[in-house]
């Protein structure tokens, strides 16, 4: 299916769903609750209004923390009404979701039983937030999803949303340690969705889509969710990744279409009961986030023998930029084709690439930094002008991504340029990690690096040098860690050494670190 032109607003993009397929299911859950597409609009509508009546209106900051759920989707909506949502990230810490709370100064803030108790100890150190609002029963002083629903309000006043406004703030892991909110338009996000649903994934209205990506990553979004909203399909939401659970519901929801990382496809090849399962609907098995081994790849191709496989390069900030499509996999594994694997496709239509090093084009084969330009890039870092200005200064954004193009134009990652680790599907940045290390007692030097590993595709590691007084042992270093930052980021190993190499202006050589305990680490 093609989804007509129609204006890049979330709710035009609804409103033209709802028109087409109203009694249809849009959403279901593992509680076996259902909602059609006109009950989701229905009950969007009467959110907007409520939130109305709480005094909270265009421009202003909508955060939630939960997992995936039909109410958190029910809350992209206020969209309609030109709020801007800004999903947090439940692995986060309390001091580290405190600094985006912070940094972000919502009005609202939508939670899940599980993480209440985080935003009632928070609650005094939140000057501008208006109304908490708990999605299960009332419970901290918290107004109730559904009491906030079922009482009366009155009709909100007309509000006009562009489609350049922003729809949504999606918090990446900062370099420094400082929040980095990248700001996406309802042009960028409607726009990338459309490009997914069209461009990519194929989108039918017969489809059935497994959304288990969580709903603060931009994959979560506009690789599932929000494509799968505009064409149409019915989208089963789990809460969170399990195997075994996955597998039960790709069987009896007979799922077609599944976005997972690499480290969930190796999760279900690792289950006994995938070789007895029956996965006869899922026709597309969509994988992003991070590249998949070949190996890995070709066991997951072997185990989904009638599923197609796709891959997508994109980031927070650039969206959606290539493909490796179906039938690119396909031909990859013809004799002599294997290096296609390592590919993440051909730019897709609309979205121009170069490659260049020190300002000079790249040629074929030569490696140089990815940059970007689409008309669904980011519209900027939230309240931070500087540092959008130096992603993209001429209009063309940097990715900090290296790599290059063949002669047929496909692109191939090589490295990240921001030495950046993608462990599990999330992003981690080793200077964060870094310097939390250096605030321990005992700890003179530290560099954190990825090395590769069978369960997350990549783990984070370090290698510390202690002071002449010595250091806490490495099992303090890591329970230190965990108390300030998302489990994730915290090293699995550390390497304790007497020196780290330094290039000849003092500045660590974190690849030749990392060369060196590539193999050392289990």
């Amino acid at each position: 299916m093609t989804l007509a032109p129609s204006p890049l607003t979330f709710a035009a993009a609804l409103q033209d769903t709802i028109r087409r397929v109203p009694d249809k299911v849009a959403l279901r859950d593992a509680t076996g609750r259902e909602l059609t597409f006109a009950a989701y609009g229905a009950r969007a509508e009467r959110l907007n209004d409520a939130v109305f009546r709480l005094g909270v209106n265009k421009g202003a900051r909508v955060a939630v923390l939960s997992r995936n759920r039909i109410d958190y989707a029910e809350v992209f909506a206020l969209a309609k009404s030109g709020l801007i949502v800004v999903p947090l990230n439940w692995r986060l810490t309390e001091e580290e979701i405190l600094q985006l709370l912070r940094h972000c100064a919502p009005e609202l803030i939508f939670v899940d039983a599980e993480h209440a108790a985080i935003i009632a100890g928070l609650r005094g150190s939140l000057a501008s937030v208006k109304a908490i609002i708990g999605f299960e029963a009332s419970s901290h002083g918290f107004l109730g999803y559904e009491d906030l629903l079922s009482e009366a309000a009155p009709p909100r006043e007309a509000v006009t949303v562009l489609p350049q406004d922003p729809i949504c703030v999606i918090y990446t892991s900062g370099t420094t340690g400082a929040p980095k909110g990248v700001t996406l338009s309802h042009e960028g996000a409607i726009g990338n969705a459309r490009l997914s649903a069209n461009a990519m994934l194929g989108l039918r209205p017969d489809d059935r889509v497994l959304a288990v990506m969580p709903f603060f990553h931009v994959g979560g979004l506009w690789y599932h969710f929000f494509p799968a909203l505009l064409a149409g399909c019915t989208t089963t939401i789990l809460p969170e990744f399990n195997p075994a659970t996955v597998i039960e519901t790709l069987q009896a929801d007979r799922i077609t279409v599944v976005h997972l990382v690499p480290s969930m496809v190796n999760a279900l090849l690792q289950r006994p009961e995938i070789g007895e399962a029956d996965l006869s609907a899922l026709r597309l098995v969509f994988y992003a986030a991070s590249p998949m081994p070949s190996a890995l790849l070709r066991r997951a191709m072997d185990a989904f023998p009638n599923s197609g496989f796709l891959q997508s390069f994109g980031s927070t900030e650039a969206g959606i930029v290539s493909t490796l499509s179906v039938d690119d996999h396909r031909h990859a594994r013809q004799p002599g084709n294997d290096r296609l694997l390592l590919s993440c496709g051909r730019p897709l239509q609309g979205c121009d690439v170069r490659i260049r090093m020190a300002e000079a084009p790249c040629r074929p084969g030569e490696i140089g930094e990815l940059e970007i330009r689409s008309p669904y890039t980011m519209a900027g870092y939230w309240s931070d002008a500087p540092a959008t200005d130096r992603v993209r200064p001429d209009g063309w954004l940097r990715t900090g991504d290296l790599g290059y193009a063949d002669e047929a134009g496909y692109l191939y990652l090589v490295d990240r340029k921001n030495d950046m680790i993608v462990t599990g599907g999330e992003n981690v940045y080793p200077t964060e990690v870094e310097e939390q290390l250096l605030r321990i007692p005992g700890i003179a030097e530290a560099v954190v690096f990825g090395v590769p590993d069978s369960r997350w595709i990549e783990k984070v590691v370090a290698a510390v040098v202690c002071t002449p007084e010595g250091g806490p042992p490495a099992d303090d270093i890591i329970a230190t860690l965990r108390r300030h930052l998302a489990h994730y980021k915290c090293p699995k190993q550390i390497f304790f050494v007497d020196e780290l190499p330094k290039s000849g202006v003092g500045k660590v050589l974190r690849k030749r670190v990392r060369d060196t305990f590539r193999e050392q680490a289990p």
